[in-house]
């Protein structure tokens, strides 16, 4: 194949002329150890050779004048803020290939106000020194190409740790420090939120780049399934940094961020593969819940599925705010099912059992497979009355506690009637969401999250999960283009 731009050719030809004997020397490989040496540092050659063209190809298309008053009227144009030309400065770019490119490009710089002038060394997150819109236009953020933002950020919430991720870049000729490599996985994060934060203000729920116009819930039986998990919140105590450590001292409070999980199933009740699960989350509470469950369902026109089923633990804020949502909603009430998971109403019956200290084991295991029995007959009044004998002595009170419980929830436990209708009886995919997003990296032993950066790597973390990760990849990079419908699956 002949290379048909001159300067490409150049940068092929000499990388070859002087990588050519090694290459060659692969005909020569006799054993497992050298196909192993031989094929490690072709890899490294060739990410030689891409670093040298993504050198030359930012070099010529940023560069290029009028590429740059092209991006510089594409960007600014859309910004409500006035902007200056400021000065011509050298910038460098990260790439994918391990390499750092130097720029000299346009900058523009917010129009000043009129009035006194502003004191120095007061920058801050709100006073930014400007913007390149030739980078901006082709998604170049954190001082990183795309690709290598993405692949940085992926790495960082996979876990388990920030050295973890420096270590598995590094099998990849990516060698970036720890500062650096925090610096663009909580930016990413941070963009991720703001476009969240943006969709949840919108009058109309479709018209946001996390969710793929073609997917919908039309005609579709709908699994809706909530809980949540623990992580710890780092939070500065006022007063001043002791002199002694020069830290400053922090209190690390348990939070319980919960999630939302969103599935079809077919007309047998099993789960279709061919549409990903919608997995997000929030640390901040219920009400946050309410509102992302909220624009996730409205988004893919809720209104229009044949049948929805919410599953849970039994805690009480997931029915209220099911029913408040659903009421809000105006969804049919005949299309909606409410069921507790089968298992955790067997945990509950399990702590009956194990308290009762003159029982042996066979008695234990006979009395257990009686009430799961009579459980999956929906006979949920025959269970209260096994309890209600069984609340006497000194574990009455914790017998009238499980009582309770299933007093609250035996409507929601007609499991004889959800199985005919071909409905799962449990929520175990949301404990293992909870397990894959939350406690594999955000409870991490020691590990203590700003509340910022808790929130936007626990949304990230959600996308990645759910093999869903493409969405605000693009979402993310498309950010600064103001293009609010760019997914592409």
């Amino acid at each position: 194949m002949s290379i048909s731009h001159p300067d490409l050719k150049n940068i092929v030809e000499k990388w070859l002329d002087k990588n050519a004997e090694n290459i060659v020397h692969g005909l020569d490989i006799k054993s497992p150890n050298d196909l192993l040496e031989y094929e490690r540092n072709l890899f490294l050659l060739l990410m030689q050779l891409g670093a040298l063209i993504m050198s030359w190809i930012l070099k010529t298309r940023l560069q290029d004048p009028t590429f740059q008053k092209s991006a510089e009227h594409r960007i600014l144009s859309k910004r409500t803020t006035q902007y200056r030309h400021a000065t011509n400065p050298n910038t460098s770019v990260r790439t994918l290939f391990g390499n750092t490119v130097r720029l000299k490009l346009r900058s523009f710089q917010p129009e000043r106000k009129r009035g006194r002038k502003r004191k120095g060394g007061r920058r801050g997150k709100k006073n930014g020194c400007g913007i390149f819109p030739a980078l901006e236009v082709l998604g170049i953020q954190f001082k990183s190409t795309p690709a290598l933002a993405s692949e940085v950020t992926q790495s960082v919430i996979e876990g388990p740790s920030m050295e973890a991720a420096k270590e598995r870049l590094v099998r990849r000729c990516i060698s970036l420090d720890i500062k650096t490599l925090r610096r663009i996985s909580e930016s990413f994060a941070a963009v991720g939120l703001k476009i969240r934060d943006t969709w949840l203000k919108e009058d109309d729920p479709h018209n946001t780049p996390l969710v793929p116009k073609s997917e919908s819930l039309r005609g579709k039986r709908v699994l809706i399934s909530m809980d949540g998990g623990r992580i710890r919140i780092r939070k500065n105590k006022r007063g001043r940094i002791s002199k002694k450590s020069k830290r400053r001292k922090y209190n690390t409070d348990w939070r319980e961020p919960k999630l939302i999980l969103i599935r079809t199933i077919d007309d047998n009740g099993q789960v279709e593969k061919e549409f990903k699960p919608i997995v997000d989350g929030s640390i901040d509470g219920p009400d946050a819940i309410y509102q992302l469950l909220n624009a996730h369902l409205l988004a893919r026109d809720i209104q229009y599925a044949s049948e929805i089923h919410c599953a849970g633990d039994g805690a009480p804020w997931i029915w209220l705010l099911l029913i408040r949502l659903f009421d809000k909603l105006k969804l049919d009430p005949s299309k909606i099912t409410f069921v507790v998971d089968f298992y955790h109403a067997v945990e509950h019956l399990s702590k009956v059992a194990d308290g009762r200290r003159g029982w042996n084991k066979r008695e234990r295991r006979k009395w257990m497979k009686r009430m799961k029995i009579m459980l999956k007959q929906g006979d949920i009044e025959g269970v209260i009355d096994e309890l209600r004998l069984l609340a006497r002595g000194r574990n009455a009170k914790a017998v009238k506690r499980e009582i309770g419980y299933f007093e609250k929830n035996k409507e929601r436990m007609r499991y004889d009637i959800i199985k005919e209708k071909k409905l799962p009886i449990g929520s175990g995919a949301i404990e293992s969401v909870i397990r894959q997003v939350i406690n594999m990296r955000l409870k991490n032993a020691g590990t203590f999250w700003l509340e910022e950066n808790a929130e936007g790597f626990l949304h990230l973390r959600c996308y990645l999960k759910s093999k869903r990760w493409k969405i605000i990849e693009q979402a993310v990079i498309n950010h600064s283009l103001g293009e609010q419908n760019t997914v592409v699956v």
